[in-house]
Formats: C-alpha cells, sequence, structure tokens
C-alpha cells in the first residue's frame, strides 16, 4: 500500500467533506474566484494546482498542522518559506 501524501488533493478533498468546508469559504479566504477551488480539488491537470501560498491557506483552514506540511519537504529553503507563509 502506498502512503497518501498529505499534499494530494484527494487528501484535502477528503478532509474538506469532513470538516464541511466549502469551496465558496476556501475561494474567499484565498482571495480567488469562487469556482477556482473546486477546479483544484477536481481537476487532474498539473496547470489546475493552487500555487503555494493557497496551498498554505487552505492548510490553515482545513486545520492540517504545520509540522505535517513539512513532513514530506526535504528542501530547507521551501520548509522555510512554507514556515514563514504558514505563521503569517
Amino acid at each position: 500500500m502506498s502512503k497518501t501524501s498529505v499534499w494530494d488533493r484527494r487528501t484535502w478533498g477528503a478532509i474538506r467533506e469532513v470538516k464541511g468546508i466549502t469551496y465558496r469559504q476556501i475561494a474567499e479566504a484565498c482571495d480567488v474566484y469562487e469556482g477556482t477551488p473546486e477546479k483544484w480539488f477536481n481537476s487532474n491537470s498539473a496547470n489546475r494546482n493552487p500555487k503555494l501560498k493557497h496551498q498554505i491557506t487552505m492548510a490553515k483552514i482545513l486545520g492540517i498542522p504545520l509540522r505535517t506540511l513539512l513532513s514530506e519537504i526535504k528542501d530547507p529553503g521551501v520548509r522555510a518559506a512554507i514556515r514563514a507563509a504558514y505563521d503569517d
């Protein structure tokens, strides 16, 4: 059995559904068009991936701990950027 990534859209979608968080709430928090989050969650296209700043905002909304986000990131620069953005 393969490990599911915390950055996987299916993981985030499952958390979103369990917590009852709407696409509209995510759109408002990320300051994007209302239909954009639905595309992020439901599209298999790589060009439908949210920017890192939006991923961090969604992680906060979904209650994903910073430690969990950083667990799969090896690059120290990326780790530092995520940590700084998460603390904003």
